[in-house]
């Protein structure tokens, strides 16, 4: 008996490990055939959709990755100055925050997010001279890594093409900006 009591645990452990769940599979109210795909350990949890057709989250996280800070058009074609709101934060995640979080089935791509009510981050690494550079269209943008917590995380689809963004909260870890000259702005 007490050879069984040994052994026992071996294929138990081997059983529950195999009952981890998959991810969450999230269908999208008008886009046929596309759907969200929520991995299991992602640290948001779906509320529900909006008007709109975006996915809203509930959850916080830490969202490491490369930072975009500039227009968030296409700033050359625009007439007139550059406006407060024309500029935004855009993050690639790492790979490993990427992986944890909700893609879409179809429109899978790399992601990028936008970073909304940014300000307070903008100000720990845009320097007031930076800052107006890039409202006057003398530097295209500026970028860096960064770590902070956001909430409220969204998935959409805009143009066909995948869109999400999430709230700014705080920091984790101050920005830090690429040295060095900046090249033309474009997708990260």
């Amino acid at each position: 008996m007490r050879g069984l009591v040994r052994v026992l645990p071996a294929p138990l452990a081997l059983l529950l490990g195999s009952a981890v769940s998959g991810p969450t599979v999230i269908p999208h109210p008008e886009a046929k055939g596309e759907a969200l795909i929520v991995p299991a350990d992602s640290p948001v949890h779906f509320r529900g959709w909006d008007k709109y057709g975006y996915a809203q989250f509930d959850g916080r996280f830490v969202l490491t990755g490369t930072f975009v800070y500039g227009c968030g058009g296409n700033c050359a074609d625009y007439e007139g100055p550059i406006t407060e709101g024309d500029l935004q934060v855009r993050v690639a995640p790492d790979p490993a925050v990427a992986a944890r979080l909700p893609n879409w089935k179809i429109r899978h791509s790399d992601m990028v997010i936008l970073i909304t009510r940014a300000t307070d981050l903008v100000r720990m690494f845009a320097t007031p001279r930076q800052h107006a550079a890039l409202r006057a269209g003398k530097i295209k943008d500026l970028r860096g890594r960064l770590s902070i917590v956001v909430d409220h995380f969204r998935a959409g689809i805009e143009c066909d093409a995948p869109s999400f963004d999430a709230r700014f909260v705080r920091v984790v870890k101050a920005p830090k900006v690429a040295s060095g000259k900046l090249g033309e702005y474009g997708c990260v």
